[in-house]
């Protein structure tokens, strides 16, 4: 039993019925509620969660709660962690379960989800399987009770499906329970298909159903109990890893084949079209955001603009749809850019704002861009109360045509336009294999698509810059490098020892190197800007600014103002250090030569000392002339002044040594080693009395005999 659509770019597994494939063509006719992109993200405050992929995210009307769980962050590595958004306050918050209910689910990423509510039984989150830390698959199924937040094990019955991850499914929100006849209490069913089990990818036609009955409240924290029950699904369908997925009805729809009218996208996100204006959109499902491979196909820049694939599962056709974007603060239409992995969650009315009856909100958070950079960002695509066509792109609302931004925006200036054509192929592409399957082969990649090896990403550049740029950037780094080396060795800034002329004019050659390297460098940042180009059509188009769009480029230019900015202030601060400590050694210097200078003007072999207190009031006997050092600074002075006299003395031999002479009958008396061998100027110090006869050179001894009392021969 079982019908299945296939669609080519999207497959809905259909039960029970009969299977069917739907045409690949384009509608300018589909109709469609008004769509318009508001960012949400500055009006959040709170705890908010870290930028994450591949997260699952749910929602409780009764709370007010939006919750995100798990998810892949930028290191890499899946979380554990619970984040809770009160649309209400707009608050980030996490959990606060009573104490004794503190369990939660180990890390995951690429899990299903799906909101549990089941009136007063259960107002509950529910995650099935994911991905470990260790890149194992998991087959585990957890609760999150909004009313006390805690986590829960369901316990599920024998005869569960393989472990697996980035499977398509989950639960409609429209579809009411059931009377579960097992377990007492309303049924709600989940439901998965495909995903990949660690070795291999399991096929779509790989389909499961779990259906959850029981009571969870913090009283009765597991009483919540599930089961599995495989559903037969008739072709085999191929699958692969991060394909994009949601659920209508009982219906599941699944990203998986490049041939549909959008380009092929890697990592999208879908969900169903739960706007209750019109009936014709309860079998629409949107398709939104993703990546793909901008060299191989041309979606007439749609994805930059935001553009939301809508694809009517009843008639098979496509409608691609341009909505109106966020003006902001500026007035400039803003939308979300590219990127996989995004978490989504769909509710029929608006989930922020004042006015709730006014729409239907559709709730987007975090992802991967196209740069590798994962996203914190909250996007709302709002679908308001109302009904466009091709031959009518604007709504009673459109008031006058002012667009509004925020939470509150009330539709008032929002148009779609519709595109008239399918994504284009840009270069040939290889044809598929023949198969008895109507899809592509689950080992044979369908023309164009951005293959996957096992359980791991299709990645590629998309930016490049000139080689100009890629021959400049080493190139100053090589003459920086080199320069700064002879530098070192030849200046006597680094070498003291090289302070020769010869060496001094060597040192303007490093000089120059290094300030042809600045010049070069400076050169190879400009044509990083000027010249960096996408190497995919969307995107160029997905980036109005392409500058800093890469980790690479936002490194190389932190490195380029450290190495060209910081290192030269970092230098010059130190030339200006030792400089100034030059100066300072400079003028302690010229300090000491004045003082020696005024000790010569008064005695030019003589210098001042200091005496003690105790010999300060004792009055030295007159003497006619100053008297002169037989040694002292004068000897180790320049050689200029060696062996000079006063004028008042006679004549030395300017070579020839000073003999001194000592009282040898006198008592011994302590004398200082330095200073008790000076003599002081009379005219600086007049009370001063010779302690010894070597205080007076033996000329003045002989002149004034009567300077010095009691000398004995």
């Amino acid at each position: 039993m079982g019908r299945a659509y296939y669609a080519g770019f999207l497959s809905a597994l259909i039960f029970p019925g009969l299977s069917s494939s739907l045409a690949q063509t384009i509608s300018t006719n589909t109709p469609i509620p008004p769509l318009q992109w508001i960012n949400l993200t500055d009006s959040l405050g709170g705890a908010r969660p870290p930028p994450l992929k591949d997260a699952v995210m749910g929602y409780d009307e009764t709370s007010r709660s939006l919750i995100i769980f798990g998810g892949e962050s930028s290191g890499g590595f899946p979380q554990s962690q619970t984040y809770i958004l009160n649309l209400q306050t707009l608050q980030w918050s996490t959990p606060s379960p009573p104490d004794n209910l503190r369990r939660t689910p180990s890390a995951r990423s690429s899990a299903i989800g799906g909101v549990d509510n089941a009136a007063s039984n259960r107002h509950g989150f529910v995650v099935i399987g994911g991905k470990d830390s260790g890149g194992r698959a998991l087959s585990d199924v957890w609760e999150f009770d909004f009313i006390n937040q805690f986590w829960s094990e369901v316990s599920v019955s024998p005869g569960s499906p393989p472990p697996r991850w980035g499977s398509a499914g989950g639960i409609d929100l429209r579809t009411p329970p059931t009377q579960d006849p097992v377990v007492p209490g309303p049924n709600n069913t989940f439901y998965i298909a495909g995903g990949f089990n660690g070795a291999t990818t399991q096929p779509l036609s790989d389909v499961w159903m779990l259906n959850v009955s029981g009571t969870l409240s913090s009283n009765l924290p597991d009483s919540v109990a599930a089961s599995w029950q495989r559903v037969s699904i008739t072709p085999s369908l191929s699958s692969q890893v991060n394909q994009g997925g949601t659920i209508i009805g009982h219906q599941i729809i699944a990203v998986i084949s490049p041939d549909g009218c959008p380009a092929p996208r890697l990592s999208p996100t879908v969900i169903s079209n739960t706007n209750p204006f019109s009936t014709r959109f309860a079998s629409q499902a949107f398709l939104l955001l993703g990546t793909f491979n901008g060299s191989l196909w041309d979606d007439g820049g749609g994805l930059e603009k935001g553009e939301v694939a809508v694809l009517d599962i009843n008639t098979g056709s496509w409608a691609r749809i341009l909505p109106s974007g966020d003006p902001g603060t500026s007035g400039k239409q803003a939308f979300p850019g590219p990127r996989e992995g995004a978490s989504a969650f769909s509710f029929p009315q608006a989930l922020v704002g004042s006015d709730r009856n006014i729409s239907s909100d559709t709730i987007i958070y975090g992802g991967r861009d196209v740069g590798g950079r994962y996203l914190s960002e909250v996007w709302l695509l709002r679908a308001y109360s109302g009904e466009l066509s091709s031959t009518s792109e604007r709504w009673s609302g459109f008031g006058n045509g002012q667009l509004q931004t925020g939470a509150n925006a009330n539709g008032a200036g929002v148009s779609v336009s519709y595109l008239s054509q399918c994504a284009v192929a840009i270069s040939p592409t290889q044809s598929s294999t023949s198969s008895s399957s109507p899809g592509p082969s689950a080992t044979q990649p369908p023309p164009g698509s951005p293959t996957l090896p096992q359980g791991s990403d299709t990645r590629f550049f998309p930016y490049d810059t000139s080689t100009t740029h890629k021959l400049l950037a080493p190139l100053s780094l090589a003459i920086f490098q080199v320069a700064f080396l002879v530098l070192r060795q030849v200046s006597p800034w680094f070498n003291p020892s090289f302070a020769s002329d010869t060496h001094l004019a060597w040192t303007y050659l490093p000089i120059l190197a290094v300030i042809v390297a600045y010049g070069v460098g400076v050169a190879g940042i400009a044509t990083a800007f000027t010249s960096i180009s996408a190497t995919s059509s969307i995107t160029k188009r997905a980036e109005p600014s392409l500058t800093l769009q890469t980790l690479h480029g936002q490194v190389s230019l932190a490195f380029f103002v450290g190495l060209f900015g910081l290192v030269p202030i970092l230098l010059a601060l130190s030339l200006l250090i030792q400089f100034l400590r030059r100066s300072a050694d400079s003028r302690s210097e010229k300090s000491k030569a004045t003082s020696i200078a005024l000790n010569e003007k008064n005695g030019p072999h003589s210098e001042p000392i200091s005496r003690p207190q105790s010999e300060q009031n004792v009055s030295p006997p007159s003497s006619p002339r100053q008297r002169v050092h037989s040694w002292g600074p004068s000897t180790l002075w320049q050689r200029s002044t060696e062996g000079r006299l006063s004028d008042d003395s006679e004549s030395m031999s300017s070579g020839g040594p000073t003999r001194t002479f000592e009282v040898l009958n006198r008592p011994a008396r302590n004398r200082k080693k330095t200073g008790a061998s000076l003599a002081i100027p009379m005219s600086e110090s007049p009370n001063h009395i010779p302690r010894n006869l070597s205080d007076v050179d033996w000329l003045q001894r002989r002149r004034s005999l009567n300077a010095v009392v009691g000398l004995t021969w």
